[in-house]
């Protein structure tokens, strides 16, 4: 993946404004994603064959828009509570790196299926841990109950064989609460009825133990990989 400081220089050698560059030089979150995005902008536009003479714009006429263009369906962070604002951040930062991968990849030449599988895994990896991220973020919009964001276990103690058991354990127990969670949601009853909230409740607790298995299987996985 490129820094921030070779996207910048991309931008300005596909002819981007050398004003919005600077502006955008150091290396914050918002910076960053506006540079992939003004760089994505850019490599959009077919080059021509000759050139035509630019026309002098008054500088008050030029609106710079500082705010990156976060995407819509990831909400924005007032939405979320405090303890989410940090899982709101690396949604976000997750993003913007799957935007600067995917223009990695679509630079690589056909020929290159090495390099353009190693990016396509970089993406993989990205958006599985976006996925856990996006569901914690969901579930806390439709029922305003904050999912576990990190593993409350140790395992650094265990050999790189117990963690492999671990691993399938945990793999069953994804699997089974799983099951458990779809048949809730499909007898839950209507929510008129008195006994809705205590069953929203309950399965609001089997989908906070599905997290704590699947945060918990994420750790393990870097551990053994590692």
């Amino acid at each position: 993946m490129r820094t921030h400081a070779e996207n910048i220089e991309l931008y300005l050698s596909s002819g981007g404004d050398p004003r919005l560059a600077k502006l955008h030089k150091t290396s914050t979150l918002q910076n960053r994603s506006r540079i992939v995005y003004l760089l994505s902008k850019l490599q959009k536009i077919e080059p021509k064959a000759t050139f035509e003479e630019k026309k002098v714009i008054p500088e008050k006429e030029i609106s710079i828009k500082l705010d990156p263009e976060t995407p819509k369906f990831i909400g924005k962070i007032m939405q979320f509570p405090v303890e989410l604002h940090s899982t709101y951040n690396e949604t976000i930062d997750i993003w913007f790196k799957y935007c600067s991968l995917k223009l990695d990849l679509n630079k690589v030449e056909r020929a290159e299926e090495k390099k353009a599988l190693e990016i396509q895994n970089k993406i993989i990896d990205l958006f599985k841990r976006f996925d856990t991220c996006k569901k914690i973020l969901d579930h806390y919009l439709i029922h305003k109950h904050i999912l576990p964001t990190e593993s409350k276990n140790d395992f650094k103690d265990l050999t790189p064989l117990q963690l492999d058991q671990e691993r399938r354990n945990l793999e069953s127990s994804i699997s089974r609460r799983k099951q458990t969670i779809r048949r809730m949601e499909e007898s839950l009853p209507e929510e008129s009825d008195p006994v809705f909230n205590r069953r929203v409740s309950s399965l609001n607790r089997k989908k906070e133990q599905l997290q704590e298995f699947i945060l918990d299987h994420e750790k393990i996985k870097q551990l053994l990989h590692n």
